[in-house]
């Protein structure tokens, strides 16, 4: 997981624990732009085995008004959805779980999020 796209990256901190994370990764997008309403754009990654499998889960996201985008990598069909929000506990403990549920159903595995910076 990256915690903020920055020109300049910085060592990121590996948590096992994805709970855990994401409260980090909140904590310090609230640091950094000190608004914690501020809305920023997300970037959530599935991992689906065939591009079938992927397109079906970027259409069921977009008909739930994400952006999408499917790419090929490596042995797998990337699912990157995109949107712009508050961020809350609550709203990305959900959109986690959902996602989650959302690419095991067809195959595939949720592999986190990041937040771009405004």
């Amino acid at each position: 997981m990256v915690l903020v796209q920055e020109k300049h990256p910085h060592a990121v901190e590996r948590v096992a624990d994805a709970a855990e994370a994401d409260e980090l990764v909140l904590d310090h997008l609230a640091w950094l732009d000190g608004d914690p309403l501020a809305p920023h754009e997300t970037h959530h990654f599935l991992y689906l085995p065939t591009p079938e499998d992927a397109d079906t889960v970027a259409q069921a996201l977009v008909r739930d008004g994400w952006s999408t985008s499917v790419e090929e990598s490596e042995d797998a069909w990337l699912v990157t959805a995109m949107r712009t929000h508050t961020l809350t506990s609550k709203l990305v403990r959900e959109t986690r779980l959902q996602l989650a549920r959302l690419a095991a159903k067809h195959g595939g595995v949720y592999d986190g999020w990041e937040a771009l910076r405004q």
